[in-house]
C-alpha cells in the first residue's frame, strides 16, 4: 500500500526543523522512517508534511564529557551497538543496541525515532528509564534536558520540542546493594497451518 500525498522539506538545521514545524502544524519528522513510513502505509498516520532531518550532521554521534555519554538524536543503533567507546563507557547500552531487530533496522533506525515513537514494546524505553536517561530537547524558546520519564511524547505537545540527544551516565552503579536477572525470550514463528481452504 503506498502512503497519502504529503509535502516534504528537508532541514538543513535544526534551527530550520523547528522553523518549519512552526509552520506546519500536521508535520512530522523524518529520519531512519522505520516507525513512521510503515504506519503511513498502513494510513495510521496521515502527516500533510514531512521534515526530513536526515542530513543534519549536528544530531549525529556520540561524545563522552565526564560521566555523561551525550548520544545524538540520528544516531543509528547500529553506531551505538558498534561503538567501542560506548562498549567501554556503558556497556548495557551497546548491548541492548546490538539485540534492536535486524541489521537493516540497526543501520538505519535512530534513538531519537524510536523514543519519538513511543511503543510500548520498545526495547529503548526501558533501557533509557532504568539508567535514569535524559532526553535534550528544543523548541523555540531554547534547549534543555528532560528526564526519561517524562519524555515520551504525547499527541499534540504544544509547543513541539524536537529531541536533539539522550544524556547517560557512564555507568549507573546501583544507590544499593541489589540482585539483577535478565531472561531472554525467543519468539518462534507460529506453526504454518496444516489446512488450507
Amino acid at each position: 500500500m503506498y502512503t497519502p500525498e504529503f509535502d516534504y522539506h528537508k532541514a538543513g538545521s535544526v534551527a530550520e526543523a523547528i522553523e518549519l514545524l512552526g509552520s506546519h502544524p500536521d508535520a512530522r519528522l523524518l529520519a531512519g522512517g522505520h516507525s513512521l513510513i510503515p504506519l503511513m502505509r498502513l494510513r495510521l498516520a496521515r502527516p500533510a508534511t514531512l521534515i526530513d532531518i536526515g542530513g543534519v550532521a549536528e544530531l549525529k554521534g556520540i561524545s563522552i564529557n565526564g560521566d555523561t555519554i551525550r548520544i545524538g538524536a540520528l544516531t543509528t543503533h547500529g553506531e551505538i551497538a558498534s561503538s567501542h567507546a560506548m562498549r567501554n563507557a556503558n556497556p548495557m547500552m551497546a548491548e541492548a543496541a546490538n539485540g534492536i531487530g535486524d541489521p537493516q533496522v540497526r543501520n538505519r533506525g535512530t534513538i531519537a525515532g524510536n523514543i519519538a515513537h513511543a511503543d510500548p514494546a520498545s526495547d529503548w524505553g526501558t533501557v533509557l528509564t532504568a539508567l535514569e536517561a535524559s532526553i535534550e530537547v528544543q523548541d523555540g524558546r531554547g534547549r534543555g534536558p528532560r528526564p526519561m520519564t517524562t519524555a515520551i511524547p504525547t499527541r499534540n505537545p504544544l509547543p513541539r520540542p524536537t529531541t536533539t540527544a539522550t544524556a547517560i551516565p557512564t555507568r549507573n552503579p546501583p544507590p544499593r546493594p541489589t540482585t539483577t536477572a535478565m531472561t531472554i525470550l525467543t519468539r518462534n514463528p507460529p506453526p504454518p497451518p496444516m489446512t488450507t481452504a
